[in-house]
């Protein structure tokens, strides 16, 4: 593994509430000179659409300010960054219906934990890297103090099982992937943790929304979608105007992906996944074995 370069991760949820069918976790990554540019990159269209923060969950309107810089977000992040291989966005959902359907002895705190190993574990393979420094959001609803220990002494390569208290993984005999820091940090202060709120948000609402988003990113990709939807709600369809907004987005997303070849589809699953776990766009399903 390299251990010369700096290495860096910034992550948030979405859907982590109890009434909540879908979670997913975000993990934007890659090395902290790389990294930096894009910040750099992000604060300025922030400055310049003179806002605080990007976020999902704000995004209710196309012609909305903050839509509009997470559109700028996104095309920066995945044209100028993630279709060179420069940085990877990794981000995992799961369906805890489903789940807590076939273990009802699963608990989603100890699920949350374990998703995120899942995606730390598949970041270091891919990037062939020991040392990182990991920056999730601070509202996250992971003890990262109590996981940090935890992590430093987790190897890869391993047979996945559960501990009702940590995700963990058995010990085997390769190299350790260990992170000199875990930091939580303000989201409103660190716009790649902006970044993974927005493919969080995607993600999960993707599969929120499943055929009706489906149904709309295909239609527009064929020119079918009427324009009249990009702005306000379509009156007579009965869409909202927040669910338009959300799906434009989502739709040029998937646009973007395939112009660069990135392997992510909304059209065979109903919801956003990447074919090709190792491409740098990459969005998967959680799933307990």
């Amino acid at each position: 593994m390299n251990q010369q370069k700096i290495f860096q991760a910034y992550s948030d949820e979405s859907g982590i509430n109890d009434e909540d069918r879908y979670t997913s976790v975000s993990v934007v990554s890659g090395e902290a000179e790389t990294l930096g540019r894009l910040r750099d990159k992000l604060a300025k269209e922030i400055n310049d659409k003179r806002i605080k923060e990007v976020k999902f969950v704000k995004m209710t309107s196309y012609r909305s300010t903050i839509t509009q810089a997470a559109k700028g977000f996104i095309v920066s992040s995945v044209n100028d960054y993630a279709a060179l291989n420069k940085i990877r966005i990794d981000t995992i959902t799961v369906d805890n219906q489903y789940l807590l359907s076939k273990f009802p002895a699963y608990n989603r705190g100890q699920k949350l934990e374990h998703m995120y190993y899942c995606v730390i574990a598949h970041i270091v393979r891919q990037w062939n890297n020991m040392t990182w420094s990991l920056y999730p959001d601070e509202n996250s609803k992971i003890n990262w103090s109590k996981i940090n220990d935890y992590l430093n002494n987790t190897r890869l390569h391993k047979k996945q099982i559960l501990n009702p208290l940590l995700m963990q993984l058995m010990l085997d005999e390769n190299p350790s992937f260990i992170f000199d820091e875990i930091e939580p940090l303000p989201s409103i202060n660190e716009p790649l943790i902006q970044i993974a709120d927005l493919f969080a948000g995607m993600a999960r609402f993707s599969h929120e929304e499943k055929v009706d988003c489906t149904k709309w990113v295909i239609n527009q990709k064929n020119g079918w979608q009427p324009k009249m939807q990009l702005g306000e709600a379509n009156k007579t369809s009965g869409i909202s105007q927040t669910k338009v907004c959300r799906y434009q987005i989502i739709g040029e997303v998937c646009s973007l992906c395939s112009k660069h070849r990135l392997g992510v589809s909304i059209k065979t699953k109903k919801h956003l996944n990447t074919w090709r776990p190792k491409n740098p766009i990459n969005f998967w399903d959680y799933k307990r074995k």
